[in-house]
């Protein structure tokens, strides 16, 4: 039994001393090396392995010992997954400019209300909706009105008595003065020749539009009775447009550097592009905004734009050529402004640069950048939250503009 309690015991130790030889670390990587996943690149692992979140295999990265602050080296892959692009820095022709927010809305000058000429009861109308599109010469309403059908008759008796008495002036011009009042209270030439012919009053008239037009309003109804000068529908021609956007009075000097020139773009047309000149800059300050409204107008002969749109209205100063990146491509932070280069050695690195101005496109760098360069404008910020990952959330401390006694040389 003694002997047997030896053994055992020596089996116990064996199985600690096996125990304590397996869990002895392995060798580990260089302190230059380190496991990343392509998916999650804030998994950085010592250890070749499988991401502990979405499973793949880690991805071996080596830094560079020679790689500056501020610079980052990535693999192909993470560069395709980030979809990082590059443009080449170069000298384009840029101005300032204001983008303002606009509406497209009816050209007032271009409006027409049809109202009654005379009074009387709307017998028929052939144009009830809005939205409806009235061509010139069609027919609108169609009017009962004792009135008129009295003022035929006197014209009918006046001819008579111009016939009658023929050699007589006075009747003609009795006769003219009646045949004037019905084509001022709305019967038309055509009209006028039938009830010659016929020499019988018509107890109802039609009355035609004399413009074209989309019905915007229509208030009345069949069975209304209407007075001189009611009006029975209102006819707005959206051939041209009017864009209409607010401007800041702290804008006003810009409006006349740039001359009035105006860029107008449509977000549910793309591919509209239209230009035009400010017409009309509301001389009245909107006292609680303090804004002024400005005018542009624009032409719609296709009818695809509509009042009630949505426009950018760009006003544009005079371009001058200039060292310029895509305004995307800029990160601003409390620091300053900063963009990611891609080095000929494949590295990305940021640097720090002065901008000038600026655009929705294109922003100026006075200070920073040469052309020839390649500028990240795709994926920048992936970049950037990369580095703070790695170097700390002030990555760019200790980084001046060449103005300020360091940095990089600007153009």
């Amino acid at each position: 039994m003694k002997f047997l309690g030896k053994n055992i015991a020596h089996f116990v130790l064996l199985l600690v001393f096996a125990a304590c030889t397996s869990s002895a670390p392995t060798e580990v990587e260089p302190e230059n090396v380190y496991y990343t996943c392509s998916m999650d690149p804030q998994v950085m692992e010592k250890r070749p392995g499988t991401c502990p979140i979405c499973k793949m295999e880690l991805v071996r990265i080596e830094i560079d010992p020679n790689q500056k602050q501020g610079e980052l080296k990535l693999s192909d892959e993470q560069i395709r997954l980030a979809n990082i692009q590059t443009d080449t820095v170069r000298l384009r022709p840029l101005g300032e400019e204001i983008t303002l927010s606009a509406t497209l809305k009816e050209n007032q000058n271009l409006v027409n209300v049809v109202s009654a000429r005379i009074s009387g009861r709307l017998e028929r109308l052939f144009v009830r909706n809005i939205g409806e599109r009235v061509r010139a010469g069609q027919p609108l309403f169609e009017l009962y009105s004792e009135q008129l059908a009295a003022a035929q008759q006197d014209y009918l008796l006046t001819r008579q008595s111009q016939k009658r008495y023929a050699n007589e002036p006075g009747f003609a011009r009795i006769a003219e003065a009646a045949r004037q009042k019905l084509l001022l209270w709305g019967m038309n030439e055509a009209q006028i020749a039938e009830l010659e012919q016929s020499e019988k009053p018509a107890n109802t008239i039609v009355f035609y539009s004399n413009y074209s037009g989309i019905a915007t309003e229509t208030p009345v109804a069949e069975g209304d009775y209407v007075a001189e000068g009611s009006p029975v529908l209102r006819l707005a021609d959206f051939r041209t447009l009017w864009v209409e956007a607010q401007l800041y009075v702290s804008d006003l000097p810009f409006l006349a550097k740039s001359g009035g020139e105006a860029l107008i773009e449509i977000p549910a047309f793309t591919e509209k592009k239209l230009r035009g000149k400010v017409s009309f800059v509301n001389p009245a300050l909107e006292s609680s905004s303090k804004i002024v409204i400005l005018r542009v107008e624009i032409s719609n002969q296709t009818g695809d734009l509509q009042p009630g749109m949505q426009a950018w209205l760009t006003l544009k100063g005079k371009a001058r050529n200039a060292v310029a990146v895509p305004t995307n491509a800029l990160i601003q932070g409390k620091d300053g402004a900063t963009v990611w280069l891609k080095k000929t050695s494949g590295a990305f690195e940021s640097r720090m640069v002065a901008p000038g101005t600026t655009n929705r496109d294109f922003t100026e760098i006075k200070e920073g950048l040469r052309v020839g360069e390649a500028v990240v404008v795709a994926g920048a910020y992936l970049l950037h939250s990369e580095l703070v990952f790695k170097k700390g959330a002030n990555p760019m401390a200790g980084h001046k503009m060449s103005g300020e006694g360091g940095g990089h040389e600007g153009h």
